[in-house]
């Protein structure tokens, strides 16, 4: 089960998935509810139990096609987060987590005065967009190729409702809480070195903290925050494979 980032859908690690489905393995990429070719209700939940649950009923539909229970979950920056919470809600279904960059600890946010227009929003307008504070390809990627993707990325999103920012928070604030040792699946972590989008250091703290195994940690000292869209990828597709052939 392959997690994509909050800008960002499927199609942006179309590469990466292919590199685990080389293994022999299903590989399930979907679009986040509102996001790529989700149409309905653009950037925007109900709840953060609704992005779960979205991720449960996606697990059923594996496992009544595929016959598989336990899944390995990839999560890439803000979809890393929510791999981690499905894997503290399902652990028993979560064989093992790959996180890239995962937005557990961003870097870049609304800042101050956007926080408090979002909490104003949230008491009548809890349908009214903001925009997501990504609006600069160079903070991806600083190769021209990619950066040229994402900026012409019809899909892409660029704004969400106060009530998604708000309901990320929450998801937030819960993952903060998680209790020392409670991460069961066994974890490997990417990280790029010259991430602007998330905070590497925090993030490798936490997650020693809560990961009842010791992860595997691997820095990219060149590298920035979207992996997929290197000039010279050869170091994280060796990384991604290793993870798929890694497999129990």
């Amino acid at each position: 089960m392959y997690m994509h980032g909050i800008q960002s859908h499927g199609g942006w690690f179309e590469w990466s998935a292919s590199l685990l489905a080389r293994t022999g393995s299903p590989v399930l990429l979907p679009d986040r509810r509102g996001s790529g070719r989700n149409e309905a209700e653009r950037g925007d939940t109900p709840s953060a139990d609704r992005w779960l649950a979205d991720i449960d009923e996606l697990a059923e539909w594996v496992t009544r096609e595929v016959g598989v229970r336990r899944l390995a979950g990839v999560g890439v920056s803000w979809g890393g987060k929510l791999a981690v919470a499905w894997a503290l809600r399902r652990p028993a279904r979560v064989e093992r987590l790959l996180l890239v960059a995962p937005g557990l600890f961003p870097a870049v946010g609304v800042g101050i005065i956007g926080r408090v227009r979002i909490g104003a929003a949230l008491l009548g307008q809890p349908g009214r967009r903001f925009p997501i504070p990504l609006d600069d390809p160079a903070l991806f990627t600083s190769d021209p190729a990619g950066q040229s993707l994402i900026a012409h990325d019809p899909l892409k999103l660029t704004s969400a409702t106060a009530r998604f920012f708000y309901q990320s928070s929450r998801l937030d604030r819960q993952l903060m809480r998680c209790a020392p040792g409670r991460l069961q699946p066994t974890t490997t972590l990417i990280l790029a070195g010259r991430d602007r989008i998330i905070r590497n250091e925090r993030t490798e703290r936490w997650l020693r903290r809560v990961a009842a195994t010791p992860p595997t940690v691997q820095y990219f000292a060149e590298a920035d925050h979207t992996l997929e869209f290197e000039t010279d990828p050869g170091e994280f597709e060796q990384a991604v494979q290793d993870w798929a052939n890694s497999a129990p």
